[in-house]
This record gives C-alpha cells, structure tokens and sequence, in this order.
C-alpha cells in the first residue's frame, strides 16, 4: 500500500481499463462477502453481489493511480465503498422510505427475505465496511483518515441526513438550493469519500486531494442529476428499478425541465474534467458512462 505523504512515480498498469478494475472488484468482493449459512448472510451476500457496474471502486481505484499510486493501493477501500452502497440502497427500498419493488432487475432485499432481514443486513454491512479498512495493514493515521472520510459520507453529515432531509423536508422549502444541499448529503458526499480516499491512498498531496474533492462534487451532483432523469424518462424494464419514485417530490426535473437538467449534467461533468484534467482516466471514465446511458447528455 502506499503511505501517505510519499509521491510514487505514476506505473504503467496493463489492468488499469475500467473494466479490468470492475472485474478486479468483483472478485475481491466475493472473497469479502459472508459466507456463513444464515439468511443474513444470504442477504448480505445478495445485496453485496447483485448486478452493478461498481463505479464508486473502480473510481478509488482511478483516484489511486491518478496521483501516482497503484490500483491495489484502493481496492480494499473501493469494496469498504461498495458496502456502504449497497447497504444505503437496501435502506433507500424499504417500504418506510421509497417502498421500491425492483432493484438491479431483481425483487428489492425486502420483498425477498423480509423487512427485518433487510434492515439487519444493511447494519451488518455498514459495520463491515469499517471493519475491512480497520483490518487493513495500513499505517495507523491513514487508517484513522480514510475512516473519517467514509463515516462522515453515511452520517449526520451524509448520508443520513440527505435521505432524511429528502424524505422530511417542507415540500414548499424543495428549491434549487435547497435541492443541491440534499444531494451533496445524499449523494455527493460518498463520491467526494470515494476520490479523495483514493487519492489519499494512493499517496496525492493536498493540492492533488483538493482537485479530488471538486472532481467527486461535480460527480455527485451530475449523477443525482442523472437519477432525477432517469426516474421522469425512463422504464423499469429498461432500468431495472422502479421509476417514477419521485412524483411525489420536487426534484430538478420539476424545477428546470428536462431540457435544462441535461444541460447541468454536462457542465458538472465538463466541471469534474476541468478539477483532474480532461484526458485523465476518471474523467474519461466518467463521460464514457453517461455516454452509455443515452439520455441525450
């Protein structure tokens, strides 16, 4: 792993291709996944597992290389990642909050195995998560540091209260400030974990975290974008969740139109280019992805 502080000379790295790092991930994850003869492990397992194209590791491990470091340097990281989304989606389903029927074309945790067994697997992954990056050979601080960046993402400062806030909020309170604030706490704040760990892992210095961080902004607020698309324009069967979630709020769709929330889209992900360089993986990465989803973007 490499320590931060130290500046390692940028490796040439024949597995570096997003696809090579998402297979990478995969694998590691069902090494990490329980394997215990429980119906919380199954869930676990399921929710861990399920179809997903496992951006926000293979982004740790982009952030990684970008400063110099090795895609190894975040893997550990980039899965204790996948687990806290994993787990925030099986909550995002559950009948208190959206009370979603598909995810990754599949029936949502709770329909299949129960409420209880949703929520507990939830927990149980949201503490493995920390647990994988307490376990890791890390020195001490780094460990301390990359915890810090992926608690305050889930928490009070996260992404608890953006759910909470998107839930709860006076739906006459929902304009464009107010919008952004939840996103940046639901969806932003994990993004910005994901790149600054990965940079901070990967042995970047405070300018090249700085960059990081405006690059997970635009992200986050490019995909919540996304999502808000996606949920007005397209199907389940084309999605393989449940859409329409979000007629019963105010989201950017409402308040600009399509029209304009494509457009911000764009210049988010033109803002992200600009923070680490248009030609750099992540940004390339990135704009391929939104590409693939063919929403006009």
């Amino acid at each position: 792993m490499a320590i931060v502080g130290a500046r390692p000379q940028p490796q040439a790295c024949d597995a570096c291709t997003p696809d090579a790092l998402r297979l990478l991930v995969q694998s590691r994850l069902a090494e990490l996944a329980p394997s215990q003869d429980t119906l919380l492990s199954l869930a676990a397992r399921e929710a861990l597992l399920g179809h997903g194209k496992r951006v926000r590791p293979v982004l740790a491990m982009l952030a990684a290389t970008h400063v110099g470091g090795r895609p190894d340097d975040a893997l550990d990281y980039g899965c204790a990642l996948e687990m806290v989304h994993a787990a925030s989606l099986v909550l995002d389903d559950l009948p208190c909050m959206d009370d979603a029927a598909l995810r990754r074309g599949q029936p949502t945790l709770h329909r299949r195995h129960g409420e209880d067994a949703a929520v507990l697997a939830a927990v149980a992954l949201l503490n493995q998560s920390t647990r994988l990056i307490l376990q890791s050979r890390l020195p001490a601080e780094t460990r301390v540091a990359t915890l810090d960046l992926l608690t305050q993402a889930v928490g009070f400062d996260g992404l608890a209260q953006g759910q909470m806030r998107d839930l709860r909020d006076d739906p006459d309170a929902r304009d464009a400030l107010a919008l952004r604030q939840i996103n940046d706490l639901k969806t932003g704040g994990l993004f910005v974990a994901t790149v600054r760990g990965g940079g901070l892992l990967g042995g970047g210095d405070a300018d090249d975290l700085m960059r990081l961080s405006a690059f997970g902004e635009a992200v986050g607020f490019a995909f919540q974008l996304y999502d808000d698309l996606l949920d007005a324009c397209s199907t389940a069967d084309a999605l393989g969740k449940d859409v329409g979630q979000d007629r019963e709020t105010t989201t950017f769709v409402d308040l600009w139109g399509e029209g304009r929330v494509r457009a911000a889209v764009r210049q988010s992900l033109l803002s992200a280019a600009d923070a680490v360089g248009r030609d750099s993986p992540l940004s390339l990465y990135v704009l391929d992805l939104f590409q693939q989803a063919d929403l006009g973007i």
